[in-house]
């Protein structure tokens, strides 16, 4: 699989809810997909997040819950895009109101056209003359 290809993390702690964002993501646009729980992506170092471009992340009801990982990967210059189910978070997530919020369960339009603006973009390989 080519890593020229954009690289969507999948942090969301319900499998079922995370195979259907991938599958919608993966219907719409040539990707590569991860599919974690949110508690695990303390165990991705630095160079791990620099390969990612988009994180899609599950919010809970209460959003401290994960806020140090939120803080974390905007430091790390990891692109964000939040799901939830509550509709405390439908507007944003207090302190991150710049990072948009799709609703569960996902509507697959929406759904990829806020993945699309948010990827991080990738470089094009150089073009190769064949003559």
């Amino acid at each position: 699989m080519s890593h020229s290809l954009p690289h969507i993390l999948i942090a969301e702690r319900e499998f079922l809810i995370a195979l259907d964002a991938e599958y919608l993501i993966k219907a719409a646009l040539p990707c590569r997909t991860t599919l974690v729980r949110p508690e695990q992506l303390t165990q991705w170092d630095t160079a791990a997040l620099a390969d990612i471009d988009l994180c899609l992340l599950d919010v809970p009801l209460d959003a401290t819950q994960i806020t140090p990982q939120i803080e974390r990967l905007v430091e790390k210059g990891v692109p964000l895009l939040f799901t939830t189910v509550g509709d405390i978070h439908r507007d944003g997530v207090e302190g991150f109101e710049v990072i948009p919020v799709v609703m569960k369960p996902h509507d697959a339009e929406t759904l990829v056209a806020r993945v699309k603006a948010r990827l991080r973009p990738r470089p094009h390989p150089p073009e190769t003359d064949q003559n």
